[in-house]
């Protein structure tokens, strides 16, 4: 063989540099962040479009409203510091256990409102209890500090209750507080 690469490869060259195989950049992963609003008609105002178009085009839309709750918080009062951390861990979560194409939002500073596309009662009925199995137990928030959480679920579905986002919301909230009681 003549060509130069296999003779260097046969003979190493003293005075040649030595090459240090390529490093592969350090691949940045944005943190998984979650829109927030501060009340159940912002919300609404979010999903109009949504809405609108299922109106349109006959499609079925389902809204679930979640509660998450420090255990701890019952005990002791919670910083808000480590409030925070705690309900950004489970939306991070919650957002990794719905399809790609449902939205979450957190919704003050302890709910969370999911819009499930081409959803019905019967579907939201499946996910919210899946969602309470996966969303459950403990958060690792700070410094190695483990925080347990109490979730509630609601749903609401279009078009079996309200064509308004806003009152969708709050009937999945209710739905949630009928649940509890």
């Amino acid at each position: 063989m003549s060509s130069s690469h296999s003779s260097a490869a046969a003979c190493p060259a003293e005075d040649r540099p030595v090459e240090a195989a390529p490093v592969k950049p350090v691949r940045h992963v944005p943190a998984l962040t979650i829109p927030r609003v501060d009340s159940i008609g912002e919300f609404g105002l979010m999903i109009t479009r949504q809405l609108t178009q299922c109106r349109r085009y006959g499609a079925k839309l389902a809204v679930m409203w979640l509660e998450a709750e420090a255990v701890e918080a019952a005990q002791a009062l919670v910083p808000p510091q480590e409030q925070a951390s705690l309900m950004t861990a489970v939306g991070r979560r919650l957002r990794s256990r719905v399809r790609g194409t449902d939205a979450v939002v957190q919704v003050g500073d302890n709910g969370f409102a999911v819009l499930l596309i081409d959803a019905g009662a019967p579907e939201s009925e499946i996910v919210r209890h899946r969602l309470h199995q996966a969303l459950g137990g403990s958060y690792g928030v700070g410094d190695g500090q483990l925080m347990h959480v109490r979730l509630q679920i609601g749903a609401s579905a279009f078009p079996d209750g309200s064509t308004r986002g806003a009152e969708l919301a709050q009937m999945a909230r209710d739905n949630l507080r009928a649940r509890a009681a």
